[in-house]
């Protein structure tokens, strides 16, 4: 995009982070960063909160695994001013668990205007479960992938442009009372990214997950009493769709050619200091694209940019710094010269 200032936003799924290992509260961080570029394209996981998506508009809303072809070259993203969304849902799941389900669909149909197509449910349960890693992050195992995939091609068959998953994720009920208390990743993480990896890639559309609740699940969360501050918008009501179908109404398609982002478009990538290992920081390197290394975000992995021997890195000790370092950038002023001392030029 001529004369734009583009700005990617990522922060890795089920890793800890303590700014964006929560639901939607690293949106004020991307909203920040979002007042000063004229577009951020960041993923669900940065800012789903709940049945809150509260990014600014200019904030794409690009799924994981559409992020990692779209910093490979392989895609480019076309904004739209509307998708029409089909919404899956796992069979199997208590009459609670569909009634809030649904009722957080008329919620956004009828306040929000989003256009809800379908409201399907798989032949089968899906059986999802969370898996968790030495590391402590998590990761996911699916047990009947074919039963999401045909649902899913059933959704796009009746008019459905995006799609928003909801299935039910198994996780040991102690892994989210760590996660309420600040003291564990998201348990659901891992595996919502898989899902959503799943289906971007088999279908190339935009898609995205919130996980569909049994009963006991829903009871867990909404008497959790005073929980961490990152965890209150769960635990004041665990409408996850409604976030997914906000992010999802305007989500950008994904398109090969003549799209109105490409990767060579991107000015800057923003990302946690010890998450240097993804596809975009390492995609970020190859084109050539500044990352700013978000130390405050600390996560569990270890992926410094030391680690990697990575070249083009600024630090930031938080994201105040990553506000001045990219409004140095957009104003075509190198970050390095607001410092001091100035670093003198020697003549080879």
């Amino acid at each position: 995009m001529a004369n734009q200032f583009i700005v990617a936003h990522i922060i890795p799924t089920g890793v800890k982070a303590d700014i964006g290992g929560y639901v939607g509260d690293a949106t004020p961080a991307t909203n920040v960063i979002a007042a000063i570029a004229d577009k951020v394209i960041s993923h669900p996981n940065v800012v789903n909160g709940v049945v809150l998506n509260l990014a600014r508009k200019n904030v794409l809303y690009v799924e994981g695994y559409a992020l990692d072809m779209f910093f490979k070259g392989e895609v480019e993203l076309k904004e739209v001013e509307r998708n029409r969304i089909g919404v899956v849902l796992d069979k199997g799941i208590e009459e609670d668990g569909y009634n809030l389900a649904v009722n957080t669909v008329n919620a956004l149909r009828t306040v929000g205007g989003v256009e809800v197509v379908c409201m399907l449910k798989t032949k089968q349960e899906v059986l999802t479960r969370a898996v968790k890693t030495k590391s402590n992050s998590f990761v996911g195992e699916i047990a009947h992938e074919d039963a999401l995939i045909d649902a899913c091609r059933s959704a796009i068959k009746k008019g459905a442009q995006a799609l928003a998953i909801s299935l039910a994720i198994q996780i040991h009920m102690k892994d989210l009372k760590a996660y309420f208390a600040g003291k564990g990743a998201n348990p659901y993480g891992g595996a919502e990214a898989i899902i959503s990896h799943l289906v971007t890639a088999t279908f190339g559309i935009p898609a995205a997950h919130a996980p569909l609740l049994s009963k006991y699940e829903i009871y867990k969360e909404t008497h959790s009493g005073t929980v961490d501050p990152r965890a209150a918008a769960e635990a004041i009501g665990p409408a996850y769709l409604g976030c997914v179908l906000q992010g999802l109404d305007r989500a950008p398609r994904l398109v090969a050619k003549g799209g109105d982002v490409r990767v060579e478009d991107v000015d800057a990538v923003v990302l946690p200091y010890t998450c240097m290992g993804g596809i975009p920081a390492l995609a970020a390197q190859k084109w050539k694209i500044p990352i700013i290394a978000v130390k405050e975000n600390t996560t569990v992995m270890k992926a410094t940019p030391a680690a990697l021997k990575m070249k083009n890195v600024i630090t930031a000790e938080n994201y105040w710094e990553v506000g001045g370092i990219l409004a140095a950038m957009k104003e075509g002023i190198d970050p390095q010269e607001l410092r001091r001392p100035v670093k003198k030029v020697i003549i080879e």
